[in-house]
């Protein structure tokens, strides 16, 4: 009940739902990136930025343009992370064999090292919070929230 002796209305309750919800996001984001960049600086020399590329590539995504759509980041910004990725050997560009105007982009062995060493870091410190939760508890979070990233791409 409120202060007046009503309960709240159903748009109430939404509104404070969702201040909740984007603050305590904000704050699980923060403090992750808090968390795993310094490691992944350390132990691999890349950040959570040339992570993500690697695994967008690692899955699939191969054209520049596409991880740009796929990470809400300009072409330029993607650019950059590439000629790093590259620079650094992790990274090969060729030519498209199905379309010559389309560079496509391949993990070298390297890059693919790092990804898996990577992978093992952020999930030896982003695991253990998700360990917490129970493994029934874990599916349906994870199941939320990709609907709900899925929901917000939309």
């Amino acid at each position: 009940m409120t202060a007046k002796g009503r309960s709240k209305s159903n748009a109430d309750r939404l509104a404070e739902e969702t201040t909740t919800f984007l603050r305590d996001m904000h704050h699980f984001n923060k403090g992750i990136a808090r968390r795993l960049s310094p490691i992944l600086e350390r132990e691999h020399g890349i950040d959570l930025r040339l992570y993500f590329i690697i695994k967008y590539i690692e899955n699939g995504i191969i054209h520049p343009s596409a991880i740009s759509q796929a990470s809400h980041l300009p072409n330029s910004v993607i650019t950059r992370h590439i000629d790093q990725l590259v620079e650094r050997k992790y990274l090969t560009r060729s030519l498209d064999p199905e379309d010559s105007r389309r560079i496509r982009l391949i993990l070298t062995d390297e890059g693919a090292r790092i990804a898996h060493a990577a992978d093992a870091s952020l999930t030896r410190i982003a695991g253990s919070p998700l360990e917490r939760i129970s493994e029934e508890r874990r599916e349906v979070f994870l199941s939320v929230l990709s609907e709900l990233a899925g929901a917000v791409e939309d």
